[in-house]
């Protein structure tokens, strides 16, 4: 009966790969109960798996594409994972795209979580740890990336011109300041959103796919977006970073990335959106959205969806108002002024 449950839940095309998994892993082919992890937008399936009793990840990449390789994702997940940063590896493979890991039973932190100090700062000791790993392969200029996210969204035509117009002007500034050819690049994660986990005792990374050797300040800006919402917090969190070496230069450097990170994840959105959107809809003028904790907080209180369009266009006009309201600031100006 288990087998049959198996190879009814696993696409007819991955079943010999993931049986050729199982055994190689574990001897075996059955699986005692497998379920289909629900909530994610990447280009994998996601099964939580029990075999021999034990709880494991079967993570199986359907679309073969630069953002979705298996080689890159694979090397930079068993970096992770040799460095304890990332789940035990059971098993990899590059011809088949797929991987068996630990499973870690923990809900994933987001932006509506509560993290306290003691967990922001593990998630700082956390962003060191794969700073700190061997260098992951290279993959794209992460800011020549976002560009090429916003020309996409320009030519979708899927929010006015007229409505996005003040919000890309003040983004032009950052485009022409920022020193996005740094040679000082790390390991990075680059999407250190909602797949982070922490099982009560410690912070788990996982979902590897678009991790790659990147500027060290896209993985501060994506935590802090997500988890800090007050200066000193802020500011405890760079001190935990850098230490003795943070100053005003990387405190304008850090904030001006924070937008860049919204930018990215407001294109994103944006694109799942249009995959999503309704024959004959029309071009969405109105910008008119909460900020964004308040949007957080309607996610976390199951008020808004983001696997519906409604909920992605919706995340991704928050994010844009969020950059411009950020970018009307006077720390814009002075961090603007700090990069040239």
């Amino acid at each position: 009966m288990e087998q049959l449950s198996f190879k009814s839940s696993i696409p007819e095309a991955k079943i010999t790969a993931v049986e050729k998994a199982l055994q190689t892993a574990f001897n075996t082919t059955i699986i005692e109960n497998i379920e289909l992890l629900t909530g994610g937008l990447s280009g994998a399936i996601v099964y939580k798996i029990i075999v021999g009793g034990k709880p494991y990840a079967l993570r199986l990449i359907m679309r073969i594409d630069p953002l979705n390789d298996p080689v890159r994702q694979y090397t930079c997940m068993n970096i992770a994972a040799e460095a304890g940063i990332a789940p035990y590896v059971y098993y990899s493979s590059v011809e088949n795209a797929l991987s068996i890991t630990d499973f870690i039973d923990a809900k994933p932190l987001f932006g509506y979580s509560i993290v306290s100090d003691e967990l922001l700062l593990k998630l700082v000791e956390t962003i060191r740890a794969i700073h700190s790993t061997k260098l992951f392969p290279k993959l794209v200029n992460f800011l020549d990336g976002v560009d090429g996210f916003i020309a996409e969204f320009k030519a979708s035509g899927l929010l006015s011109e007229r409505a996005t117009e003040e919000h890309f002007s003040y983004y032009s500034q950052i485009q022409e300041v920022y020193p996005r050819y740094d040679t000082d690049l790390v390991s990075s994660h680059n999407d250190l959103m909602k797949n982070i986990l922490f099982d009560g005792k410690k912070v788990w990374v996982i979902d590897w796919e678009v991790a790659f050797q990147n500027d060290r300040y896209v993985d501060l800006a994506t935590v802090a977006n997500n988890f800090i919402s007050t200066e000193a917090r802020e500011e405890m969190f760079l001190k935990a970073y850098f230490g003795d070496s943070l100053d005003e230069y990387k405190r304008a450097r850090f904030f001006l990335m924070q937008q860049v990170c919204h930018m990215f994840y407001a294109m994103i959105f944006m694109k799942f959106a249009l995959k999503l959107q309704p024959k004959n809809s029309v071009c969405v003028l109105s910008m008119d959205t909460p900020r964004l904790r308040e949007f957080y907080r309607q996610v976390g209180a199951r008020e808004i969806s983001l696997m519906s369009y409604e909920g992605q266009l919706l995340f991704g006009k928050v994010i844009l108002n969020e950059i411009l309201h950020n970018m009307k600031t006077p720390k814009f100006t002075e961090s603007i002024n700090k990069m040239r």
